[in-house]
């Protein structure tokens, strides 16, 4: 996220444009947690190890051992370190949601809870005068990111183990 600095644009401050968290993105990192998660879950609790995930998926393997440590540091997952090691789901997979995956592949100790970022959005000073444009778009981003992470929150490990294809409906 780059810092709000609304004063270099236009001389005033501009509270409405500033992002209280930043919006999901989808990076290779997190792209590389949900494939490993899934490839882990489908292995019915075997060991798998960093080389055979990335071959799995054509990962760099580098970084695949990067994510698999941050997983493994957030408890998601276990390692075993030898002839017959690798890493595995360290619970079953139906306790494990896919926004903690997101946050563990993220490197996101800070990170919004469902529910929290409209309590802050709560708290913003008001935008000011204008037509309130500024103030639908922010706050369907706003929505739309509080709907992400309700889902991320909602979905686990299983459903995406279990599922040939998502299809996710909004409220």
């Amino acid at each position: 996220m780059t810092p709000c600095d609304p004063r270099a644009r236009t001389g005033k401050p501009e509270v409405a444009n500033c992002r209280v968290a930043a919006p999901l993105r989808v990076t290779e990192r997190v792209d590389y947690a949900l494939k490993a998660v899934l490839l882990l879950a489908r292995s019915t609790g075997d060991f798998l190890t960093t080389q055979t995930v990335a071959a799995h998926y054509g990962m760099s393997p580098k970084m695949l051992a990067s994510v698999l440590w941050n997983l493994g540091s957030a408890r998601i997952l276990e390692s075993r370190p030898g002839w017959h090691g690798g890493f595995r789901l360290a619970r079953p997979p139906h306790t494990i949601s896919l926004h903690s995956v997101v946050a563990a592949a993220s490197n996101d100790d800070e990170s919004v809870s469902p529910g929290q970022q409209s309590q802050i959005l709560a708290n913003l000073p008001g935008a000011g005068p204008g037509d309130g444009s500024t103030d639908l778009v922010d706050g369907f981003w706003h929505a739309l990111d509080d709907l992400v992470q309700d889902t991320l929150a909602a979905l686990t490990v299983a459903d995406l183990a279990q599922a040939p294809s998502l299809s996710v409906t909004g409220a």
